[in-house]
């Protein structure tokens, strides 16, 4: 079995339902938070990557009071798509 930082080519690479559900570009394989173009930033509480609508609440103010940023390269790439219609 493949370790989730681990995709061999021939699975499908798998996609987070709030970036694809919100229409944002696909971003090849990669390994850290913000690497999809996401925020950047990792949970202490859970040890998963945080979104940026759950950014605030998961994270705090500023984010890193409980949340590590990773800074992956492609941090912050997808953003504005994430972020379209939320109130933020």
């Amino acid at each position: 079995m493949a370790s989730p930082l681990f995709m061999p080519q021939h699975m499908p690479l798998t996609i987070p339902l709030t970036a694809h559900a919100a229409g944002c570009p696909e971003r090849p394989p990669c390994e850290g938070c913000g690497c999809k173009g996401g925020p950047g930033y990792r949970s202490h509480a859970t040890g998963q990557c945080v979104g940026y609508q759950a950014l605030a609440a998961e994270c705090g103010d500023p984010p890193t009071s409980r949340c590590t940023f990773e800074n992956a390269p492609g941090t912050g790439l997808n953003r504005e798509c994430a972020l379209r219609g939320s109130t933020e």
